[in-house]
């Protein structure tokens, strides 16, 4: 039709449909995208942020028995199975994963390192440094791996140990690390 040239002519047509089959099936009706453990899982935690356990797992609350409780029945009862879970994320603890998906809340994670931030005698590559373990945490979640400090962006002012010449103060901000990390747990 795109081709015809267009002039004042008017043009009708009468075809007839054929309909060769009418065959309904649920599965197609369905979003393909969530057709497996992993995909489903994810979103379930992206879109329910506001259910008590995840609030909790963003805000660094540490999670009580029924909150675990509660996670495995979501996870492993309404979503799928353990062996599903298991299948795909091995023997990860569930806030973990949770945490992983949501990242953890930039107010939550500086009241954490707040006695770090607010009034402190640090200089200010100290004071960046700290920033970027926030950051870090509230992209990822939990900093499991502290080999990263030893990467961009965090040595942009310097190592680890020439930023902190007073070893007991990151001492402290690593105990603030493994708390958060603690706190994800479940």
């Amino acid at each position: 039709m795109k081709y015809i040239p267009k002039k004042d002519l008017e043009y009708h047509t009468n075809f007839e449909d054929q309909i060769i089959s009418e065959e309904w099936q649920e599965s197609d009706l369905e979003d393909q995208s969530l057709q497996n453990y992993k995909a489903k899982a994810e979103y379930y935690v992206r879109q329910h942020k506001d259910d008590i356990v995840i609030a909790k797992l963003r805000t660094n609350r540490p999670l009580t028995k029924e909150d675990v409780d509660s996670l495995e029945a979501i996870l492993w009862q309404k979503i799928g199975t353990k062996q599903d879970y298991e299948a795909e994320y091995g023997s990860k603890p569930l806030g973990e994963f949770v945490r992983e998906i949501v990242g953890l809340d930039m107010n939550a994670a500086k009241e954490a390192f707040a006695d770090y931030l607010n009034g402190t005698t640090m200089d200010s590559r100290q004071i960046y440094f700290v920033n970027q373990i926030v950051e870090y945490i509230v992209r990822n979640g939990m900093m499991k791996d502290l080999s990263v400090l030893q990467e961009a962006p965090f040595t942009d002012q310097g190592s680890v140990v020439e930023i902190f010449t007073d070893l007991s103060v990151w001492q402290g901000i690593r105990k603030v690390i493994d708390e958060i990390n603690t706190n994800a747990v479940a």
